[in-house]
């Protein structure tokens, strides 16, 4: 199976889902009233799985409508989206080397292991070069307290995991709200924020953590990546929509409004 398979087949694996007749059937709900309907097959996510086909975008109408059912993470959208360019690349040069003559494939593959030596010296001598420069950090180390209005318990939207959210509520947060919002949903069930990306959302969530001095605390940092609602997917989901569709983009814990992958 090529990366993409692999992730994606660790994604329904993550969120508890046990078939792919049960995803396809989440991935049809996602759609909007009105809109053109997609038909999403169970077999199309058996095949992506198993490395027999892929979408040939990420804006495939199928994989939105999957990927909007999964609810994936930042990073595990960036893993995701990683993986699939690296597929495409894998795939492309394995069906442009089935056509050329044996001689040729030999004579690209000296000419690819001379690149790759060519590229290392480069990258030392860059390496050289750079190693004796501060590192600068790319993150800021947490959310700005001015940008964030709580609930007292500690919430952005404290009814996420009962209700389903409505656009009016979105229309009054700011890019972090948004930001904290969609990830609190997850960190209600223990979900860690190990990326770089995510330092500052880790920061902010081991805030709320349950202690013995805290005894009001609700954050319980578990491994893994646990299991959501339903109803919590989907409010996922609305968000990031009214994120990418309405706002242009989403923040990081680089502080700006990043283009949606």
């Amino acid at each position: 199976m090529n990366g993409f398979a692999i992730r994606l087949t660790d994604l329904i694996q993550d969120r508890g889902i046990t078939s792919d007749e049960q995803l396809a059937r989440r991935a049809m709900g996602c759609q909007r009233p009105g809109a053109r309907r997609i038909n999403v097959h169970a077999r199309t996510i058996n095949n992506w799985r198993n490395g027999r086909s892929r979408p040939r975008t990420l804006e495939d109408p199928r994989l939105v409508l999957v990927l909007k059912a999964l609810a994936p993470s930042q990073e595990e959208m960036s893993t995701l989206t990683q993986s699939f360019e690296n597929a495409g690349t894998e795939t492309g040069q394995i069906e442009q080397e089935r056509f050329l003559p044996r001689h040729t494939r030999r004579g690209h593959q000296k000419l690819l292991l001379a690149a790759v030596i060519l590229i290392a010296l480069s990258s030392l001598v860059v390496f050289s070069a750079y190693s004796l420069v501060p590192e600068r950090p790319d993150y800021l180390a947490e959310i700005p307290p001015q940008q964030l209005r709580l609930s007292k318990e500690g919430f952005v939207l404290p009814h996420s995991n009962e209700q389903f959210i409505r656009q009016s509520e979105l229309e009054v947060l700011s890019g972090w709200e948004l930001y904290v919002a969609r990830n609190e949903i997850f960190a209600r069930h223990g979900r860690p924020f190990v990326e770089s990306s995510s330092g500052c959302l880790q920061k902010h969530f081991d805030r709320w953590t349950k202690s013995a001095g805290n005894q009001t605390g609700w954050y319980v940092k578990r491994s893994g990546t646990p299991l959501a609602t339903d109803l919590e997917y989907q409010n996922a989901a609305s968000i990031r929509d009214y994120e990418c569709g309405v706002r242009g983009g989403q923040y990081t814990c680089n502080g700006k409004l990043n283009p949606c992958r």
